[in-house]
């Protein structure tokens, strides 16, 4: 027999020993009764509430927070003082014995121009003249009449509008005529063109027009053309004054082209006062 063979009838030995004494427990072991397992006393259990104790970490209870004030709280403090101005005294230099002058106003800021509700409203444009009509009336008459000064003295020209009375009447009809057929030409207009001349006119004793010279330009030909038409076509001005003596009566007149803003035409005769 070899070393297996030994031990497996070693091993084999065993496992019949142990059913052998597995079968002997069971045999003569007391049988206990199912009945006796499932009977059993009842177990009562007494619950408690849980009861506080106190601890280390527990906080005392906070106190409740009072409401806010509804009014300021009474200043404690001392009462508010005005301190005396500081008063350094005078001193012995001459500037120090000047008087002190007085503080100058200030200068009010100027507004923004920005358009604010009230703001005045605006001039209307045709009221507005782009020559300044007065200022260039009185110029043209304080530097044209120095010019044309001794010609006036010395010979039988008068300035229109001048202070005769035998020629009143008939300067307000040479006028009038005039004004009747005198027209602003639309292309000066359209090209803004304006300005004044002046123009030597020669009357005769029945009222016809002698001739007519321009003296001083007004810068634009148009407008010079258009004035000296404008004498022709008011002819005939009426017979000159029987308390006039001289057969011709010479005339030097102003004749104006303005415009406004709007594009309004206007004009004007008249002579040095």
């Amino acid at each position: 027999m070899n070393i297996h063979g030994r031990h497996d009838a070693v091993l084999a030995g065993f496992i019949l020993c142990s059913l052998l004494l597995h079968f002997l427990l069971l045999h003569f072991l007391p049988a206990r009764p199912l009945s006796d397992l499932r009977q059993k006393d009842p177990v009562s259990v007494e619950v408690r509430p849980p009861q506080a104790r106190e601890r280390e970490l527990d906080l005392p209870p906070q106190p409740e927070q009072p409401e806010p004030r509804k009014t300021p709280a009474k200043r404690l403090g001392p009462q508010d003082r005005t301190v005396p101005k500081e008063v350094a005294p005078k001193g012995d230099a001459p500037e120090d014995r000047l008087p002190v002058p007085p503080p100058q106003p200030q200068p009010r800021q100027p507004s923004p121009t920005s358009k604010a509700p009230g703001s005045a409203p605006l001039p209307d444009p045709a009221a507005i003249d782009l020559n300044l009509a007065q200022n260039t009336r009185s110029r043209y008459q304080d530097e044209w009449r120095r010019k044309y000064r001794k010609d006036v003295e010395e010979g039988d020209a008068v300035w229109l509008d001048t202070e005769k009375d035998v020629l009143l009447s008939f300067f307000e009809r040479f006028r009038s005529n005039i004004y009747n057929v005198w027209n602003y030409p639309p292309p000066a207009a359209k090209r803004r063109e304006q300005g004044v001349c002046l123009l030597e006119i020669i009357i005769n004793r029945d009222g016809s027009v002698d001739s007519v010279n321009l003296k001083e330009s007004s810068g634009f030909p148009t407008l010079d053309r258009e004035a000296l038409a404008a004498v022709y076509r008011g002819a005939s001005y009426g017979k000159l004054p029987s308390a006039y003596e001289d057969d011709q009566l010479k005339i030097m007149a102003f004749f104006q082209y303005r415009l406004t803003l709007s594009g309004q035409r206007g004009g004007d005769i008249f002579g040095a006062r």
